[in-house]
């Protein structure tokens, strides 16, 4: 009995051997993947154009220019210069009576600042196996709007879609509220004035 269970454990532990060297090993490809770093500068340099709805004026073409600096990943200070034309109330497109502003009044500027918080940084998949990092903030601040001969206190609130074409190089696109008190219809009353606006970003 014993030679039969010494005879059993042999052919097992042969056996065993056997599979371990015959084993073999998976031909797997490894892939390389590098994902492009963005540039270490902090400074980002913006310029877009779009649309701005003022309120009682209608839309009309807008374009800005932005100064960004990024404190870290997470937030950003930003300087920004806005400037557009009014165009004519309802009043005086269906009364037909003499023109509320003069074409100088009509001048539209928006120059502030705002802080900026990215939401959600992350990619963008364009196809299955090609995708730009990108980044959704939202941002708070406040400036002064000179229109209709008058200067104002203004709040812009917004968010930014970046998408990063390179490392140095973006593309955005903005939403934005201007919210300021205005007194030209003879009443004050806030206002909300939405803008939406395509543009290249630099880093340097």
């Amino acid at each position: 009995m014993e030679t039969w269970l010494q005879r059993i454990f042999l052919v097992l532990s042969f056996t065993s051997v056997a599979a371990m060297a015959q084993q073999v090993e998976p031909d797997i490809e490894r892939q390389v993947v590098s994902e492009d770093l963005l540039d270490s500068e902090n400074w980002l340099l913006g310029a877009r154009v779009g649309v701005i709805s003022i309120e009682d004026f209608g839309s009309s073409a807008v374009s800005a220019l932005q100064l960004t600096y990024h404190i870290n990943e997470d937030f950003y200070l930003s300087a920004e210069y806005a400037m557009a034309k009014a165009g004519k109330t309802s009043f005086e497109e269906l009364s037909g009576a003499a023109p509320l502003l003069t074409d100088s009044e009509r001048e539209w500027r928006y120059y502030g600042g705002h802080l900026g918080y990215m939401l959600l940084p992350g990619e963008t998949f364009l196809t299955r196996d090609y995708a730009f990092n990108s980044g959704l903030s939202l941002f708070i601040g406040g400036g002064n709007v000179d229109f209709a001969g008058d200067t104002v206190f203004a709040v812009q609130v917004g968010s930014q879609f970046r998408l990063y074409a390179t490392d140095w190089l973006a593309m955005e696109l903005t939403f934005s509220d201007y919210i300021f008190e205005t007194t030209i219809l003879a009443r004050s009353k806030t206002t909300h004035n939405l803008a939406l606006g395509l543009g290249i970003a630099v880093y340097f």
